[in-house]
């Protein structure tokens, strides 16, 4: 049961979030499309999943975009899964090449203390 109020005695509180959902990519011309920022203070610790779930050959490939800059390395063809643990993480987005649409599905676990 989730204690509420006055339940962390002046010490951090630790927060672990999961969030996971799909969308449809195409093309972004090289510029990402965001699926989460941070507007907190806090530093945000996680590991990503990326599943894409596009057409062998016939879809596009996601590339990982963290803070504004591609993951080297981390791109996601279709029929591929990859996953990356980082830290420091103030946005997550996805850049689409190729052609066609993908269903991509992304995971990630925020990890942060207060």
């Amino acid at each position: 049961m989730m204690q509420f109020g006055n339940c962390c005695n002046g010490l951090l509180g630790i927060v672990n979030d999961a969030v996971c959902f799909t969308v449809d990519l195409s093309n972004t011309a090289g510029v990402a499309l965001e699926l989460w920022n941070d507007a907190t203070p806090f530093i945000i610790n996680g590991t990503i999943v990326v599943e894409n779930n596009g057409i062998i050959g016939a879809s596009p490939t996601a590339a990982l975009s963290v803070n504004g800059t591609p993951v080297g390395g981390f791109i996601v063809t279709a029929g591929q899964v990859k996953s990356i643990t980082m830290n420091n993480i103030n946005s997550i987005g996805l850049i689409g090449s190729g052609t066609g649409t993908a269903s991509i599905r992304v995971s990630f676990s925020l990890n942060y203390k207060f």
